[in-house]
């Protein structure tokens, strides 16, 4: 019983960290610091193609925000 919660609690701050490092990537790439790959060396649970994912979503969102303007 005990291994198993303990299998839980790892699970869940795999999780907590996976997400903390998305929403560094993102910063990072909202911001223009870093490449995709140096973005993916800072934060080694992500893929390189979540990256990617992640900042044509942020090319995207700041696009239509110039066209609103």
């Amino acid at each position: 019983m005990l291994y198993k919660l303990d299998e839980k609690q790892i699970l869940l701050d795999y999780m907590e960290r996976y997400e903390a490092e998305k929403e560094v990537a993102y910063n990072i790439l909202k911001a223009g610091v870093l490449s995709v790959e140096k973005t993916a060396k800072c934060c080694p649970r992500l893929s390189v193609e979540e990256i990617k994912k992640m900042q044509e979503g942020i090319l995207q969102s700041s696009e239509q925000d110039t066209q609103t303007d």
